[in-house]
């Protein structure tokens, strides 16, 4: 069940995150070694899979030591420290990189020397592939439901949106102004009139089918990310504080009618940010650019284009920082 489980997490790491398939010859020329590779931030990392009972054949391979090689031993329960201890000693692995992925709960554990964004990778393959352990079972409880949950609300809304356009002006894929507004649109003088539930409300409204589309896609890339690292609740307060900021931002310096999830997204990735910054031992500063340079070009993109409402990303972006920031940084393992 753990060679089936290897061969899973291999092919979503080829087909979902762009790894590359690499295979490593035994000494006698009789078997080969299947492992992933890819380059992340100009640094090679190579991921080798194994299980308690194959870690002693790992022997019989001369491992290149041109990448960083990164080790992951899947089991089918949680292994004691004791038992971690002897595996990982006895077959000189105590001072290499090494993930431990437990089968039955989905659950991981990662030593300080190993790449964050490899854990990401492997954590969202787990995520959104059906592991299986012997007993069967399928811990629902780390699958990314917050996510899922958002995005259903989004297109719902949108269906919503397109069928009431459609109906105004016979177009599905361009909502209709009036219809946004009846909706819950951020408008500043129905809000000035006590009508502040727009500051929620327009979260779930996009202006059109590509609008939704991208945010919805972005939603899916970051987002469970942030549910892995905070936890379902935090994040679910991360995503409403951020956006709830967003509209309060652009009601200030913004008289434009505004919608979108784009502002609350900004704020994941504000919340991103700041656990790169404070597990920089984990995460690396090539990392931390990585976040900062995809904000900057995002800001930039939205100040130079029109029908943006960019008060509401930096609205968004501070709201995020700022409630992972008194979170203390929390995290879940």
């Amino acid at each position: 069940m753990l060679e089936k489980n290897i061969k899973i997490i291999i092919n979503g790491m080829i087909a979902q995150q762009g790894y590359l398939l690499e295979d490593i010859t035994s000494k006698n020329n009789k078997s080969r070694l299947w492992t992933v590779s890819k380059n992340i931030s100009g640094f090679d990392y190579r991921i080798i899979f194994t299980t308690p009972r194959s870690l002693n054949q790992l022997t019989q391979y001369d491992i290149p030591a041109d990448k960083n090689n990164i080790y992951i031993l899947l089991s089918e329960g949680e292994l004691s420290n004791d038992e971690s201890g002897k595996i990982a000693e006895s077959n000189n692995l105590l001072q290499q990189p090494l993930i431990k992925v437990n089968i039955s709960e989905k659950k991981v554990n990662y030593s300080q020397n190993v790449k964050l964004e490899v854990v990401n990778d492997l954590v969202s393959v787990m995520n959104s592939n059906n592991l299986r352990s012997r007993a069967g079972k399928v811990n629902l409880q780390d699958k990314p439901w917050i996510t899922i949950i958002i995005i259903a609300i989004n297109v719902i809304m949108y269906g919503i949106t397109a069928y009431l356009s459609y109906m105004a002006n016979g177009s599905i894929l361009n909502s209709d102004t009036n219809v946004l507004v009846l909706l819950g649109a951020k408008v500043n003088d129905l809000i000035n009139q006590g009508q502040y539930y727009r500051l929620v409300t327009c979260m779930f409204l996009h202006g059109g089918i590509v609008h939704v589309a991208v945010n919805m896609y972005s939603l899916y890339a970051i987002g469970p990310m942030v549910e892995s690292v905070y936890g379902k609740a935090k994040y679910l307060v991360i995503y409403f504080i951020s956006g709830i900021c967003a509209s309060i931002l652009s009601y200030i310096f913004s008289t434009s009618v505004s919608i979108g999830a784009s502002g609350a997204i900004f704020g994941l990735l504000g919340a991103v940010l700041i656990f790169a910054i404070t597990s920089k031992e984990k995460t690396g500063s090539a990392f931390i650019k990585n976040i900062l340079s995809v904000i900057l070009i995002n800001i930039f993109i939205g100040a130079t284009m029109p029908g943006i409402d960019n008060f509401a990303h930096v609205g968004g972006l501070i709201g995020g920082m700022l409630v992972a920031f008194l979170m203390n940084f929390g995290t879940k393992e």
